[in-house]
Formats: C-alpha cells, sequence, structure tokens
C-alpha cells in the first residue's frame, strides 16, 4: 500500500524578482497596493558588516558565507542579506527557492537592470510585467530578452531604446507599453503600435505624426486595439498643440457623456 503525502504551499500574492549586478530582491504586492520588499541580498563582502557571517544554503546548489539583518522601512520589515559575489547562481537558486515554497494567486512581475542581460540569470516562469532599468538598451538585445517571455502584456522601459524596428520584434507584440525615455524611438513605436495602452515620456514627435495618429485612430483605418495613449515631452521641447488641435474634429468635453478620468486596466 503506498500512501502520499501533500505539502500545502501559503497562498501570496504577486511576487516580483528584483535582478540588479550586485543585488537581488523577493517583493510582494497585493492587488491596487505598492510593491513592498521583503527580501533582499547585496554581493559584498559580508565581513565589511561588522558582523560574523554564517553559513547560507538556498535550495540545493548554493551555499556561501553571509550576514543577517532586519531593517524597517516605512511601509514594512525586511530582511537584508550580504554574501560574496558569486557566479550567477544566486539569483537562479533563489527564484527555484521561492518556487518551492509559495503558491502563486496570479502571474509574477520581474524588475531587472539591462546590465544583467549577460549574466546568467533564470528565466523566470508565468511572467506578465516586467520593468527594465538602466540608462540604454539596444533593440536587438530587447528583443532577445523580450524572446525569453512570450505571455507578457506590460512592458516598462526606464532606459532609451537604441535601434530600427523590423516586423518582427518582439516589443509589438506586447498590449500595453510605458516608455520613461520615448525620444524617437518613442515615436516611431507608435506608429507601429497595435496594444491597447502606450504612455511615452520625452517623446520626440511632430505635430504632423500626432495629428496622423489620432486621425487614423478615429477612421479606425489603424490602432484598432488601442484603449488609452499617453504622451509628453521634454520642458525644451516645442510643440505646437494648437496645430494638433485645429486640424482635429473636436467638441467642447461634456461629463455626461463620458468620464473626466479614465481607468486603465494593464491586465
Amino acid at each position: 500500500m503506498k500512501y502520499c503525502v501533500i505539502r500545502a504551499k501559503p497562498r501570496v500574492p504577486k511576487i516580483w524578482y528584483c535582478v540588479y549586478p550586485d543585488e537581488t530582491r523577493i517583493a510582494v504586492q497585493e492587488e491596487g497596493k505598492r510593491v513592498e520588499t521583503i527580501l533582499e541580498f547585496f554581493e559584498e563582502n559580508p565581513w565589511l558588516s561588522g558582523t560574523k557571517p554564517e553559513k547560507l544554503k538556498i535550495g540545493e546548489d548554493f551555499i556561501a558565507l553571509g550576514t543577517f539583518e532586519t531593517a524597517l522601512n516605512i511601509f514594512n520589515q525586511m530582511c537584508l542579506i550580504r554574501v560574496l559575489k558569486n557566479d550567477g547562481t544566486l539569483a537562479k537558486s533563489l527564484y527555484e527557492h521561492v518556487k518551492s515554497i509559495y503558491r502563486y494567486t496570479e502571474p509574477c512581475g520581474l524588475e531587472v537592470h539591462i546590465n544583467t542581460f549577460t549574466d546568467e540569470v533564470p528565466i523566470y516562469e508565468n511572467v506578465n510585467k516586467i520593468l527594465l532599468k538602466g540608462k540604454s538598451v539596444k533593440l536587438n538585445d530587447l528583443d532577445t530578452f523580450l524572446s525569453q517571455y512570450p505571455n507578457l502584456s506590460t512592458l516598462m522601459i526606464q532606459p532609451s531604446v537604441i535601434g530600427q524596428f523590423s516586423d518582427s520584434s518582439k516589443i509589438l507584440e506586447i498590449s500595453n507599453i510605458q516608455l520613461s525615455n520615448g525620444g524617437h524611438f518613442g515615436a516611431s513605436l507608435l506608429s507601429r503600435f497595435t496594444g491597447r495602452n502606450i504612455a511615452c515620456r520625452n517623446l520626440f514627435i511632430t505635430e504632423a505624426e500626432i495629428n496622423l495618429l489620432i486621425r487614423k485612430w478615429m477612421k479606425s483605418e489603424a490602432y484598432h486595439n488601442l484603449e488609452t495613449i499617453h504622451l509628453s515631452v521634454t520642458p525644451d521641447y516645442v510643440l505646437d498643440t494648437d496645430l494638433i488641435i485645429d486640424q482635429l474634429e473636436t467638441e467642447e468635453f461634456d461629463p455626461t457623456k463620458r468620464p473626466q478620468w479614465y481607468q486603465i486596466d494593464y491586465k
């Protein structure tokens, strides 16, 4: 007779995996609330902390000496761990360990620095949102990275993107996009965007390009899935909004016809 034991895994809200060149974090996010870091690893010499390092084991593959401390910020309590810089096994072992402990209630989020693209980081499963950090990234490198996450629904990019689009660019497959440094890349993306929501800040775009975009959207010549657009330019960039509005069919806002504020759903 065989006996089976089912090990119950506690449910957790949305988990965010945060991967930086010398730092790895685990954070959680309840629906409608901010992301809260609960565990943070620093890859630095633990002997410099003034605390005697202890043996640390994560999963089956990662063993190192590290120091532990508890930190309290404004919102929550978290654990800080310092270990020597390793060959990239920390992020993978930590990811596998968290998966073995918790049962997700919704897809995960990934916050990643572009300088880790060449490191040995794991491919995270069931990811629907990604936040990219850094200064600049080549479109080819971005496409290679995005090809690992085919079910991505939301992409937030802080670095500027360098490169020319092709019809196979992976970024064109994503429904919700936010660009912090749109530049000329953002204008090019707008002309090809087929998703639902897009926000571009620090954009380099002409009045004619904006008029063409809005006109195609209004006449259903393109942007058939589009729900919202948010555009902004740098303070020193001259954009004649009157020139844009004068060439469009407009009417005075009527709150009885539509709400003043639109609630964006990124799911």
